[in-house]
């Protein structure tokens, strides 16, 4: 969506709307913003610029001028697989968005049922490989944040287990770096395990199925796994226009979750979307 580089923009304040804003928003989600691309330059928009500002080390100002944009535009897309627009979903499913983030997510959490202990972007720990979060956390975590999770690294998480964490926090930015740099990165490389070499599909029908094996996980056998299994074979025998309706049917799965079964619903929408 960003416009061309040599393009001039204008200066935004809130209260802008417009394609231009929407080009804004859609910069400021490179840096994890997690906006909706609507247009409308509101107090989000205008918290997500400070925010942004704050990191480029700019004046503070909540104004898109000459310096921010250039900025933004300096900033590589989180995702050289999957569009910006899809990595965004993704984060903001697993955290509930900025705001939720700060108040319920920042702190290691017990997203309940057959998860581990949480952290950062949908981080459990339960289906974490030792060695995989020495690297993804060592200089983002303290040692004594490291030395108190270790013990949680395969095991089911509980609310007790959580209660002994509770005064740890994870500031946004350090779990959005451990997402883009580590964490997106495997979950890639998980569903072209799953799914083969993606590079032939649109971008955002890859990121519906990243979204989909990052929440879900990788096994394809049983009952509970075979609107996956499915979609895998739809997509092996070219029938991508049957996979939105596998997304949609695995909401048989959580008759009581309301988030999973919007969530696969917005897959199936994006896959859709990818496809038009």
């Amino acid at each position: 969506m960003a416009l061309p580089a040599t393009e001039p923009h204008n200066q935004l304040e809130r209260g802008a709307k417009g394609a231009e804003v929407e080009v804004l928003q859609d910069l400021l989600n490179r840096v994890g913003a997690l906006l909706s691309t609507d247009g409308d330059f509101g107090g989000g928009t205008e918290g997500a610029l400070r925010e942004a500002q704050m990191l480029a080390g700019l004046p503070v100002t909540g104004i898109a001028d000459v310096a921010t944009w250039a900025w933004l535009e300096d900033q590589p897309d989180p995702s050289d697989v999957i569009p910006t627009e899809a990595v965004t979903f993704i984060v903001r499913e697993e955290v509930g968005g900025r705001k939720f983030y700060d108040q319920h997510v920042a702190m290691p959490h017990f997203p309940g049922e057959a998860s581990g202990v949480t952290i950062g972007v949908g981080y459990d720990l339960r289906f974490q490989e030792p060695q995989d979060f020495e690297a993804d956390w060592a200089g983002i975590l303290t040692p004594a944040q490291m030395d108190a999770l270790r013990p949680h690294l395969g095991k089911k998480g509980s609310a007790a287990a959580v209660a002994a964490l509770s005064d740890m926090r994870i500031p946004f930015h350090a779990a959005w770096k451990v997402f883009v740099k580590r964490a997106l990165p495997r979950g890639i490389d998980q569903t072209e395990d799953c799914y083969g070499d993606m590079a032939n599909l649109p971008p955002l029908c890859r990121g519906a199925l990243v979204s989909l094996v990052y929440n879900r996980g990788t096994k394809l056998s049983g009952d509970s796994r075979r609107e996956m299994k499915a979609i895998r074979d739809h997509i092996a025998a070219g029938e991508l226009d049957k996979v939105a309706a596998e997304f949609e049917s695995m909401k048989r799965l959580w008759p009581d979750s309301e988030g999973l079964r919007k969530r696969r619903d917005k897959e199936a929408a994006m896959w859709r979307e990818g496809l038009a």
